[in-house]
């Protein structure tokens, strides 16, 4: 519980950041598709691929610190899990012999072992469930994002004879190479 303590609230913080970094990769990739002849006909594909390269770099920073409190969290669980695990080992031992029927002592090392490692997973998946929640945070701040106005807006609309005549006029007209 201590643990989980230190590791959620940057975990939620590191979903955000990577939920924020995704944009512009994504924006940029788009962009770059739409534009593609005229970066060709420019000759400005290394400095878009640069550029698509940093933000992609910019974007899997939350990702490995994110990965990386991940294994902290593992470790420090294997660390609880191991000393437990030990320390009822000790006690095993340490029992008089006759207190407990040897078949009963080896079922609970075998069942603490298998113990430890399911504790340490469940513990971890509340975790992990628990950054991911932020997907759903996400989703009720844009439920209460004020709608647009309408397109249309029926005092503020042209006269209904508008435009009376059509007419281009171009003067002065200077074009250089």
């Amino acid at each position: 519980r201590l643990l989980l303590q230190y590791l959620i609230p940057a975990a939620r913080e590191l979903v955000r950041l990577t939920g924020v970094c995704n944009a512009p990769v994504k924006q940029h990739f788009t962009e770059s598709i739409s534009g593609l002849t005229t970066i060709k006909s420019f000759d400005q594909e290394s400095r878009f691929m640069d550029t698509n390269m940093k933000l992609i770099d910019r974007c899997s920073r939350p990702g490995f610190y994110s990965m990386a409190a991940n294994e902290w969290l593992g470790f420090r669980l294997d660390v609880l899990s191991s000393l437990t695990f030990a320390l009822t080992l000790v006690f095993l031992v340490s029992i008089p012999q006759g207190v407990i029927d040897p078949a009963i002592a080896g079922l609970a090392v075998t069942y603490g072992l298998n113990l430890n490692a399911r504790q340490a997973f469940v513990i971890w998946l509340f975790g992990s469930l628990e950054s991911d929640i932020i997907a759903f945070e996400r989703m009720l701040q844009y439920t209460s994002i004020p709608s647009e106005a309408p397109l249309v807006i029926d005092t503020h609309r042209p006269d209904p004879n508008w435009p009376s005549r059509g007419e281009v006029v171009i003067r002065n007209l200077q074009v250089s190479n």
